[in-house]
């Protein structure tokens, strides 16, 4: 399988990024405005859409079909409850997006922009978000967010990361390598006239021009 990083910040890592074994890296377009889902619709079609925000900005890009990526604000200054993590994520926000395709991005930038207690918070809301996406059945990328090469991460080390996160090797590796070709077969379909439903494409016919039905 190849190893796809679908959060890099600079589309011009792409050549030092195949040099340490990434098949393939995205700059997915940011989406964080009330009107999400709206302008999702809009520009569904340029690159994979990525929403990131509070409980309540996820919530509404979970019931958005566009919406390909959802990332939780996992570095917040606000302070944890007490019996489990305030993580930005919750099993209905979770239960949304597995029924609708829609995969949580673990950008492991933030882990690397922070330190000490900051860094442990951190990866313990991840790791969380991690249980919470198993038990709901909700896909699970891993990106490097990187934003320049001294950020820039090899797929070897993310998948590290993965699983010293709580993730089991397979699942980390499919959050390199299968989930995020699942996504960008999403933005494929998303360009592609004959395909009218999830699941039901044109053979053959006239010429088709893309309707939107907000299945993706």
């Amino acid at each position: 399988m190849e190893f796809i990083d679908l959060h890099v910040e600079d589309p011009s890592l792409a050549s030092p990024a195949g040099d340490i074994g990434w098949a393939r890296v995205v700059s997915p377009i940011p989406i964080s405005s009330p009107t999400l889902c709206q302008e999702a619709k809009k520009r569904a079609r340029e690159s994979i859409i990525l929403v990131s925000g509070d409980p309540s900005i996820l919530r509404n890009a979970s019931e958005c079909w566009e919406v390909d990526l959802v990332s939780p604000l996992e570095d917040h200054s606000s302070p944890d409850f007490m019996h489990y993590k305030n993580s930005g994520l919750d099993y209905q926000i979770a239960r949304n997006c597995a029924e609708r395709g829609i995969a949580l991005e673990l950008n492991i930038s933030k882990i690397l922009y922070s330190h000490g207690r900051k860094r442990a918070q951190i990866m313990a809301r991840m790791s969380q978000n991690i249980q919470i996406c198993r038990d709901t059945g909700c896909d699970i990328v891993i990106t490097s967010g990187a934003s320049d090469l001294y950020t820039l991460r090899s797929p070897r080390d993310l998948l590290a990361i993965g699983v010293l996160l709580g993730m089991a090797p397979a699942e980390a590796k499919a959050a390199l390598t299968s989930v995020p070709a699942r996504i960008l077969k999403r933005l494929h379909d998303r360009n592609d006239p004959a395909v009218i439903l999830k699941g039901l494409r044109v053979l053959r016919g006239p010429h088709l021009k893309r309707k939107y039905h907000g299945w993706y």
